[in-house]
């Protein structure tokens, strides 16, 4: 067997600059113009006075974008390869910023993080690189970096509070915290419960800083009294909720949502706490008009989780053309089993009655339930029943007939080719399954950081495609005005040619003549 030949112990003479260690078409190149050419002028108040020297944040900034496309988001890795990887020492500077000076600047700038995010979206606008015919909004789950173990209900945050209390001002026995766990049976605490709820008092019980758990006990507090739907809240981070992800695994999470331009250039983002993607139509909207402007005949495509009535209310009232298909069509146009008729009924304008179940019902009244929502009741004498509909329903039923269109359907088929691709692009190409960060703002910027990096590869490639698409028409037209020219010298010679054999041979010419 032959090896290839290999040159162990010799020395390697490298380039003087290392920009030329790296291939001329890579992206860190497109990332470093980017960023230059960000404002951070903001910084330098921040930095001026005494001190030691700050790094440039131009450099953060850098290792940041290139770190999310290479899978890498840990500080300590990052500050790694700014020794080690070729890309990374260019895009550094030849400086070796600390770990945790990257770890602050990710924490500490969410404004600015928030500003580049809007320039990328700017810079595809620019070079015409960004499609607003339809824009897709669609939401997603990303698991918050919190332990589920160390969550605790709400009923039993203020026990958990008076015995912190009780650790704070005296070391007090273990019979004293079980006598305190288990005492009131009337809380329904679950063997599962008494086993966290147990686990988390004798982990704080080895702590040294009792007063720093018993900030931790507040900021929990502060979370409860803000949040009053929020049944359980986690210890570690007490900003995420219980949520349940593709895999129907409940677990500490953050919902994400993203509006996607036709080819995939995300033009907004935002993180929230509600499990659900009702309620968040309307903040993407405002958020896509302070990113960029759109023109008149943008589309918006949604799936179901957004049908609410309240949204196509204020698609209506907004002049928004809005695509989206109740639960039942959902079905229907997914292939699915069709087990939803909500809105399975017509209604009669003249005499304000509903036509289901073959028979009529009469309008009755408006009432409030009780988480708020606005629900007009009707009732058949005939079938004897009700049928509660939502307040706007004669919106929806507007957009049910809207979706049942040709041109309904296609645009819907046309919201997964669309936006799905981004979340996988998202969690699989970058690795992006979980936050580092812990807190909502602090995911927000996390979250922001990836769509800038998300956007400046779609940019690259749509550049790349569209400078070869321009030199192949240059070409195509290059070959065509040689073809001409050739034509051109050819009739030229030709025409030269009988104009000198007339002068030659003038008798000839007669005779043709003739």
């Amino acid at each position: 067997m032959v090896y290839i030949q290999s040159f162990k112990g010799q020395n390697w003479l490298i380039s003087q600059s290392i920009r030329d260690m790296i291939p001329k078409n890579h992206i860190c190149f497109f990332i470093e113009e980017f960023v230059e050419k960000l404002d951070f002028s903001g910084f330098d108040m921040i930095y001026e006075g005494p001190g030691h020297p700050a790094y440039h944040p131009r450099i953060i900034m850098k290792i940041l974008l290139q770190g999310m496309l290479c899978k890498e988001r840990s500080s300590r890795k990052l500050a790694g390869a700014c020794r080690e990887n070729f890309v990374f020492m260019y895009l550094a500077e030849k400086v070796q910023p600390n770990f945790r000076t990257i770890a602050r600047f990710r924490k500490n700038n969410a404004s600015f993080v928030k500003e580049a995010f809007k320039e990328t979206i700017k810079l595809a606008s620019e070079n015409n690189l960004i499609d607003l015919s339809l824009l897709c909004i669609d939401g997603t789950t990303i698991k918050a970096n919190a332990n589920r173990k160390k969550s605790v209900k709400r009923e039993h945050i203020e026990k958990l509070d008076s015995i912190i209390e009780k650790m704070v001002e005296e070391d007090i026995k273990q019979d004293e915290i079980d006598e305190e766990i288990y005492k009131d049976k009337e809380e329904n605490l679950t063997d599962m419960d008494k086993r966290d709820f147990a686990k988390i008092i004798n982990d704080y019980k080895k702590a040294k800083d009792k007063h720093k758990i018993k900030e931790k006990v507040e900021k929990v507090k502060d979370e409860a009294s803000r949040d009053e739907k929020a049944k359980k809240l986690s210890l570690t981070d007490p900003s995420s909720r219980m949520m349940q992800n593709k895999q129907r695994v409940t677990e500490l999470s953050y919902n994400t949502q993203l509006s996607v331009s036709k080819n995939q250039i995300i033009v907004a983002a935002d993180v929230c706490q509600d499990g659900h993607d009702a309620h968040q139509f309307v903040p993407q909207v405002e958020n896509i008009k302070q990113n960029i402007s759109l023109p008149k005949k943008t589309k918006f495509a949604v799936d179901c989780g957004y049908s609410d009535a309240e949204n196509i209310k204020y698609a209506e009232e907004n002049k928004i053309d809005l695509y989206v298909p109740s639960r039942a069509q959902a079905q229907k146009f997914d292939g699915k089993e069709e087990s939803l008729n909500n809105d399975n009924y017509a209604y009669d304008e003249e005499r304000n009655e509903l036509i289901a179940d073959g028979g009529r019902f009469r309008f009755r009244g408006v009432y409030t339930r009780k988480n708020g929502r606005k629900v007009i009741s009707f009732y058949s004498k005939k079938l004897k029943k009700k049928k509660d509909v939502p307040f706007f329903f004669r919106e929806r039923l507007r957009m049910k007939e809207k979706m049942e269109s040709e041109e309904g359907r296609e645009i819907y088929r046309k919201r997964k080719i669309v936006i799905e691709p981004v979340f996988g692009n998202i969690k699989e190409n970058f690795n992006f399954r979980q936050f580092s960060l812990r807190g909502l703002e602090n995911v927000k910027t996390e979250i922001n950081i990836v769509c800038i990096a998300h956007n400046l590869k779609k940019i690259y490639t749509l550049k790349k495609k569209k400078e070869k698409k321009l030199r192949q028409e240059e070409g195509y037209l290059s070959k065509i005005n040689e073809k001409f020219i050739f034509v051109e010298n050819y009739l030229f010679f030709i025409l030269n040619c009988e104009t000198a054999s007339a002068v030659m041979c003038p008798e000839r010419l007669k005779g043709a003549k003739a």
